[in-house]
């Protein structure tokens, strides 16, 4: 699905998300450069969740606000984008935009946002069983992430078990 970004790139930004701000910036950079010679919904998915993440770097809270907001809008641009888009694409561009508002301040008032992309993929069952266990790990913990920041406690638990069983099946087909 993300066949048009180098396994570099992917690999810079999960470990942005993870915590590393050179890898973080490095990813921006990358993707940036991506974006402007062959732009796609996923591309500028990443792209927005890796621009919300670098709020997590500054210790300046205005520029907390800009790079959240910018990271924010190209993920709105990026879901709208990719409406009419087969399954696959359109999953991964909810579950990117899910994530990363599951994940930005309650104040910012996105959890419900996020909530609605996230389950709109799990929605689709037939599909949704079609990808690869490592997303559907993903989908369902940032569901549950969401579901926490909506007081949703049986939800979020329910789908942070769920979450669990595919961190399960993941370590058992890498043994």
């Amino acid at each position: 699905m993300a066949a048009e970004i180098p396994s570099h790139v992917i690999k810079a930004y999960q470990e942005g998300l993870a915590g590393s701000q050179a890898q973080n910036q490095h990813a921006i950079n990358a993707l940036k450069e991506l974006n402007e010679q062959t732009p796609s919904p996923i591309t500028l998915a990443m792209l927005g969740s890796a621009e919300t993440t670098q709020a997590r770097y500054t210790n300046q809270p205005w520029q907390k606000m800009k790079f959240a907001e910018l990271g924010i809008s190209k993920l709105n641009k990026a879901v709208k984008q990719v409406k009419k888009a087969p399954y696959p694409q359109q999953a991964r561009v909810y579950i990117t935009a899910g994530c990363t508002f599951s994940q930005v301040p309650k104040m910012m008032n996105r959890a419900e946002h996020g909530d609605h992309l996230l389950k709109q993929v799990i929605a689709e069952r037939s599909e949704f069983d079609k990808l690869n266990n490592q997303l559907k790990k993903m989908t369902y913990r940032c569901a549950a992430m969401a579901a926490d920041k909506l007081e949703d406690q049986p939800r979020a638990k329910s789908m942070l078990e769920k979450s669990e069983t595919f961190a399960q099946l993941l370590k058992s087909e890498k043994e």
